[in-house]
């Protein structure tokens, strides 16, 4: 399994390398198993953790594409072209107030499941070797580039984390 990494040394898999490497996305259809629950994209999972009512666990569940998903969990103080389909809204509730401190370790966990459990997708990671990943979304300055370009990419940081792991425990390409 090869893949052909930009001679840049960076994979742009939002927009300029999509085609290629669509598998690092959060939306890619990839089910994992968290806490013996299945979840069918890393998105969906992630989103479900804003809050432990079971009802909005349900409906993130069963979003059928994880940009529904994503847009589910949008706070209820949002603008409204935004958190027109909030389940928080819907419901009167807010996401848990501890969100911004726990969504990387979710988000690491999620990932970390999506690589293991999919021996597949592992082996792409690994055809990755040493390119930086990078989410290059104009519109997410923490998990992505942002509209500057300067944003954090949280996002392609830490599935390089997960591919250092896999290659720790000996997982060759």
């Amino acid at each position: 399994m090869s893949m052909i990494v930009p001679s840049d040394n960076r994979i742009l898999y939002f927009g300029r390398d999509r085609k290629g490497f669509r598998f690092l996305s959060h939306f890619h259809a990839s089910p994992i198993v968290m806490n013996g629950e299945s979840w069918p994209t890393v998105e969906h999972y992630y989103q479900s953790q804003k809050s432990a009512n079971p009802e909005y666990k349900a409906a993130i569940r069963e979003a059928i594409h994880p940009g529904l998903a994503k847009r589910l969990d949008a706070p209820p103080s949002a603008p409204r072209r935004i958190s027109q389909n909030s389940w928080f809204r819907k419901n009167g509730e807010h996401p848990r107030a501890d969100w911004h401190e726990v969504k990387l370790d979710i988000m690491r966990r999620a990932d970390h499941a999506k690589f293991t459990q999919t021996a597949d997708l592992a082996l792409l990671l690994l055809t990755t070797n040493d390119a930086e990943l990078i989410e290059d979304s104009p519109g997410e300055p923490f998990w992505g580039t942002g509209p500057d370009g300067a944003g954090l990419n949280w996002a392609g940081r830490v599935i390089m984390e997960v591919r250092d792991a896999l290659r720790s425990k000996g997982l060759q390409k």
